[in-house]
Formats: C-alpha cells, sequence, structure tokens
C-alpha cells in the first residue's frame, strides 16, 4: 500500500471481518481494525519520511543548510497538507509501499505490518520509550501530559500508542506489540487471542469506559 486510502482501507476491513467471522469474533472487528490501521499508517508515514529525508547529509543537514529539526517541522506540514500525495506518487514510482500480512495458529492472529525502511537505532528506542510509556498511561492523554515538554518528540507514534491502549482493553500483553528491521525493512507485529476471554475483556472495558 502506497496510501490509506478509502479503497486500501475497505480491503484491509474486508479481509480482517473475513478471518474474525470465521473465529466468531466479528465483535473483534472495531478495535483490531484500528489497530492494524494504525501500523500501517505509520508505516506508510515511515516511507514518505524516508523519501523526505533521503537527501540529507549524515551531519544532520541537507544541501541547503537546514536542520534535521527544522526539515523535520516541514516534512510534518507537508503531511498535514495536499502536497503529501506528491510524496504518494514518489512512492509509487519507487514501489515503496507497506505491505500487511494475517495469519492464524491455533486461535492466535498475527499480524505482521512491513515496509522496506529500515529504522536507525534511535529510533527504535524512541518506539521501546513509547510502549514503556504506554504502560502507565490510562489513556492518550496522560502520554501528551508526559511528553507535552519534550522538544525532540515528533508527534508521531501515537498510532503506537493507541494501539497499546487497545491491546490492553483486549487483556492482551504488551509483549506481543514488537517492532524490529533489518537491513532492508522493519517490521511490527502484534498477535491476538482469538477467544472468548478476549471478547468479555473488550466488552466489559467497552462498556465500562
Amino acid at each position: 500500500m502506497y496510501s490509506m486510502n478509502s479503497s486500501s482501507e475497505n480491503r484491509v476491513k474486508k479481509t480482517l471481518a473475513l478471518i474474525l467471522n470465521k473465529y466468531n469474533c466479528g465483535v473483534l472487528l472495531s478495535p483490531l481494525y484500528t489497530c492494524v490501521k494504525e501500523l500501517l499508517i505509520n508505516a506508510i508515514k515511515a516511507n514518505y519520511k524516508n523519501i523526505y529525508f533521503e537527501d540529507f547529509a549524515p551531519n544532520g543537514t541537507d544541501g541547503d543548510g537546514l536542520n534535521y529539526h527544522t526539515a523535520l517541522r516541514l516534512f510534518k506540514l507537508e503531511m498535514s497538507r495536499e502536497d503529501a500525495k506528491n510524496l504518494e506518487r514518489l512512492a509509487r514510482r519507487r514501489e515503496i509501499s507497506a505491505d500487511v500480512f494475517f495469519y492464524v495458529d491455533s486461535d492466535i492472529l498475527t499480524v505482521t505490518v512491513i515496509n522496506p525502511t529500515p529504522m536507525t537505532e534511535k529510533e527504535l528506542d524512541k518506539i521501546r520509550q513509547k510502549l514503556i510509556d504506554a504502560e502507565s498511561c490510562n489513556d492518550i492523554s496522560d502520554y501528551f501530559l508526559i511528553h507535552a515538554d519534550d522538544p525532540e518528540n515528533e508527534g508521531a507514534g501515537i498510532g503506537l500508542i493507541l494501539t497499546a491502549m487497545i491491546l490492553r482493553s483486549l487483556g492482551v500483553d504488551l509483549s506481543t506489540l514488537t517492532i524490529t528491521y533489518d537491513r532492508a525493512v522493519t517490521r511490527a507485529k502484534l498477535a491476538v487471542p482469538l477467544t472468548s476471554t478476549t471478547i468479555e475483556n473488550y466488552e466489559k472495558n467497552t462498556q465500562s469506559a
């Protein structure tokens, strides 16, 4: 996928619905689809960011002398405008896409999102910290309070926090949500039991919300 448009969203949702209905877990479609969508959005944005920053030199400046933080603000601005379609076109031209795979074994649904944009160790450390923070947050507003004064907070990764919150509401241990990378790709993976216990946890937390 080169973007999360209505067509790609529908394909993912229909595929997930077929799997969940097969295991009598259709009620979990909304929370799990949200998780999958957030992971895909993160992967697609990572692809766009890689394209946007490909001209940056190792010292953290581009040919025009822009530093990383200034360029990052410009990237975030472009992502919030119609101009983001230009990055989508470049991704399509270069065949830089994000892909999602579903696999069920022993009533465990495993979702893997892969994109051909390897991370840096610093980026992975930030993601690990986000997941640690998610353990101590009751909702996303708590996360914003923790990072309100963080000058290096890119505003990205909120989807990971939301995904972590949803997994907690399902009674799923956050250790099942992993982000790994090698020289070629980044992989985001989560595993959810398709059981009556998961459904009960979701319904209980939905009713008490």
